[in-house]
């Protein structure tokens, strides 16, 4: 059940904690006051929409915090142990969402930041919702089927699941089919396309980095003449001068001969002396090196034809099959693979419409499974509904579900329900959407909520103005089906009826007020004595009389004998 709620900042409430009792607990105060704003927030806490405009004026940010116990919820609890998320030793469980004008969205459990998507499955385990204008989707057909499914408990949920896996299977198994069978029309020409390609790929020969290699080439084979002008250039200074100037090793060689006279007489120079010994040793490798170089550099027109005859069709390949050598060879690899795939594409199209047959075949079983369930869930509906039904007042109306079978496989089964009612005894069933007035919506919405609340065993239910269009004898059968909900759930209502009022164990006002600066929202919880006021506000308005307190008072003790 929910404990508390806090809010902050949000819609015209500054700051506000209420305390919420067991059983039937009703909202009640003036129309603007801000009783749907709370189950505005309430929705937020359970993971509902979050909208900036729902951030109080002058503020960047808005909290609302629930705080439920979950002791007799093992299936939650479970979920977030799953989750790791640690429950509190006396069984509390705490929701709170934190929207900003920024769209930042932090959803907590118990202190640890959740995902959207996880603190709504949360929430969906805590609390069912009819708010305002809710009944209007009760006239959609998609929605009546949810609600049917949901009516059918875990055993409709299981064959849902299995139809839901195979549809999607077979769609997957669908798509394939047709890829292939596309394929198939188109394979000749792709073949001799890919064959072209392989074969222009292939005779290539390619190599890796092997283009890298040939531009290097080529820069020497254009460059030749000057490379071996520089190169003899660089040789004779450190070799082979062959003219009046001594060549580096030359030099080297003399200076090593005066530093080793130079050590006989002083130890210290030895180190010079090898450094010098090592210089010569490594300017005669370079003088090699510069000579075989040089060598290699022999100009050679014909070669350099060939290296760039090469690069022109690596270059042709690359335009034609990838930015790179590399790239160019897992096209190879792919064409390769496909044209395997279209040699053996018959095999392939017989595979994959061998599969198609057999997951439609297990739709239509699962499909068939679920219509079953469906149908005996549609009989005890109508059965559970009649009664519900005539304890709010409209015992003659008759409530039918019709199948209508779908002509394609849907993820949802093979068929679409549509509500049907007779509200009086020789008129023919017609869908809800054509026929039934706001107040029978009103009533119909809050038979399902209590049937679904046996169903799916949810410990809090809320109600925005369920009482809406309704008077007289209806409203206070309303009030009392309240009432007795409330032995078994946790109920929070939002009034403008005395007589549901009147019925609740605990009474909370909602007071607007003008603090000189700002308008806020606060409320109360009512003893006795101002509970009494309150319904007779409800009954009489502003005039408060007498005879509305007596009527008030009258509701009290008729409710208190419920």
């Amino acid at each position: 059940m929910l404990l508390s709620l806090f809010i902050r900042n949000f819609g015209i409430i500054e700051l506000l904690n209420m305390d919420l009792d067991r059983g039937l607990n009703v909202l009640t105060g003036e129309t603007g006051a801000g009783k749907s704003i709370i189950i505005e927030a309430l929705q937020l806490a359970l993971g509902g929409r979050a909208s900036s405009e729902q951030i109080r004026s002058g503020t960047e940010k808005a909290m609302v915090q629930a705080t439920f116990s979950v002791d007799s919820l093992p299936s939650l609890n479970t979920l977030l142990e799953k989750q790791g998320i640690e429950a509190s030793g006396d069984g509390i469980l705490l929701l709170s969402r934190e929207i900003a004008r920024s769209g930042k969205n932090i959803c907590r459990i118990n202190g640890q930041v959740v995902t959207l998507g996880f603190y709504k499955n949360v929430g969906r385990y805590l609390a069912d919702l009819h708010v305002q204008h809710e009944q209007n989707s009760l006239l959609d057909q998609e929605r009546q089927r949810k609600l049917l499914d949901r009516f059918g408990g875990k055993e409709m949920q299981k064959h849902l699941e299995e139809v839901q896996s195979v549809f999607n299977k077979w769609k997957s198994a669908r798509l394939r089919f047709e890829k292939i069978s596309k394929t198939a029309k188109e394979r000749a020409r792709r073949q001799e396309t890919l064959r072209y390609e392989i074969g222009e790929i292939s005779s290539a020969n390619l190599k890796p980095g092997e283009e890298e290699e040939l531009l290097a080439e080529k820069s020497m084979l254009a460059n030749a003449e000057k490379i071996c002008q520089l190169a003899t250039e660089a040789y004779a200074l450190l070799y082979d001068s062959g003219g009046g100037q001594a060549a580096a090793t030359d030099l080297l060689a003399r200076a090593i001969a005066a530093v080793r006279n130079l050590s006989s007489l002083d130890e210290r120079t030895g180190s010079i002396l090898a450094t010098l010994e090592n210089a010569l040793y490594q300017v005669e490798d370079a003088a090699r090196e510069i000579s075989s170089y040089r060598d290699r550099a022999e100009y050679n027109p014909a070669r350099l034809e060939a290296v760039e005859e090469r690069l022109d069709r690596i270059k042709r390949l690359k335009k034609k099959y990838g930015n790179s050598i590399s790239d160019v060879l897992d096209y190879l690899d792919s064409a390769g693979k496909e044209l395997q795939f279209l040699e053996n594409l018959e095999e392939e199209l017989e595979d994959a419409e061998r599969q198609l047959a057999d997951l439609e075949a297990a739709y239509s079983r699962a499909a068939a499974k679920l219509s079953a369930a469906r149908r005996k869930a549609a009989k005890q509906l109508e059965e559970a509904m009649t009664r519900e039904l005539s304890s709010l007042e409209l015992g003659r109306m008759i409530f039918n579900l019709d199948f209508c079978e779908l002509t394609k496989p849907s993820e949802y089964g093979l068929e679409q329900i549509d509500f049907l009612i007779s509200p009086n005894p020789g008129e023919p069933l017609k869908p809800l959407a054509k026929i039934a007035s706001g107040g029978e919506l009103s009533r119909i919405m809050l038979a399902l909520k209590v049937l679904l609340a046996e169903a799916d065993d949810v410990p809090l239910l809320v109600f925005d103005e369920v009482d809406t269009g309704i008077g007289g004898r209806a409203l206070h059968a309303v009030a009392k089906k309240l009432s007795l909900l409330g032995k078994h759930r946790q109920v929070i209502c939002v009034t403008h009826s005395a007589q549901v009022a009147s019925h609740a164990r605990a009474h909370h006002r909602i007071i607007k007020e003008f603090d000189g600066e700002r308008t806020i929202t606060r409320v109360e919880l009512l003893d006795p004595a101002e509970r009494l006021e309150e319904l007779s506000r409800m009954l009489g308005g502003k005039d408060i009389t007498d005879i509305t307190r007596q009527h008030a008072s009258q509701l009290l003790r008729s409710a208190a004998k419920h």
